[in-house]
């Protein structure tokens, strides 16, 4: 599939993973629909692009992803990759998530790329053809500390993703994942603890084994892997040998409890600083 006058939907494109992979599709031609919040930052991306559309969102409402498809389908007259990419990132501790939290989640990771896929989905099944790029988390099997109502919605998304990869087989239409690990942008997630950087849970002084796993790589890079996996359609692709390894290892309990618990130990020794 060439991407030239394709066109590219990018939820969360406003900063992070989203602006790298709406760039990295403009580069290839398409026509990219970036969907974000904030307007101001998405037209400052749309700028460096040949042909883009802006579309303000806020994927918490339920009526968000369905506008945003129809309004990319009235502008181009078709949707052929859907990249739903936008997350919500709450940093609290377990004990004290809070119902909100939960529904916060939930309702921008889970609820907004099933309402949008099922959108997409009348459109692709018209033209033939069409791609859904499901950003996920392999964090949700290791159990990242501080960080349950992200990882939650991640693990019900991965639930939803592998599901309609069952149910949509055949039809023309390739759903796929991709786990990115730990990227490093200039995005903060949501605290309830106070402030926190992007490495709250990293340190050098780590086994190597959480090291590896929480290497981190660049939303660029992340971007690179996208434009390949629109090009060749596959279920699930890693960011790297280092994810697929911690996958794997997430499926051993002693491992995986082994690395969480250095990352816990982390967050803990930083919050009392």
């Amino acid at each position: 599939m060439k991407l030239k006058d394709k066109v590219i939907l990018v939820t969360g494109a406003s900063g992070g993973i989203g602006e790298a992979v709406a760039l990295a599709f403009g580069r290839e031609g398409a026509k990219v629909v970036l969907v974000a919040r904030r307007k101001e930052k998405l037209d400052a991306i749309a700028s460096r692009l040949q042909d883009a559309f802006v579309i303000e969102a806020n994927l918490e409402d339920p009526s968000a992803p369905v506008r945003m498809i129809d309004e990319t389908v009235d502008r181009y007259g078709r949707l052929d990759i859907l990249i739903n990419n936008a997350a919500c990132i709450i940093v609290v501790p377990s004990e004290e998530v809070q119902r909100e939290d939960l529904l916060k989640a939930f309702r921008t990771n889970l609820v907004a790329p099933v309402i949008a896929a099922q959108c997409a989905l009348k459109y692709f099944r018209k033209q033939g053809n069409g791609h859904i790029i499901n950003i996920g988390s392999p964090g949700f099997m290791m159990g990242i500390p501080f960080y349950s109502p992200y990882v939650c919605s991640k693990a019900a998304l991965s639930a939803w993703t592998r599901t309609i990869q069952a149910e949509w087989a055949g039809t023309g239409i390739h759903i796929s994942e991709y786990f990115p690990g730990y990227i490093k942008t200039d995005s903060r997630p949501e605290s309830r603890i106070g402030e926190v950087d992007q490495d709250f849970l990293m340190s050098e002084k780590q086994n190597f084994l959480t090291r590896v796993f929480a290497k981190p790589k660049s939303a660029e890079s992340v971007a690179k892997d996208i434009i390949e996996l629109a090009l060749k359609p596959r279920l699930l692709m890693h960011s790297g040998a280092g994810v697929k390894i911690g996958s794997f290892i997430s499926n051993l309990p002693s491992f995986r409890l082994s690395i969480a618990r250095q990352m816990a130990k982390t967050a803990r020794r930083k919050m009392r600083k």
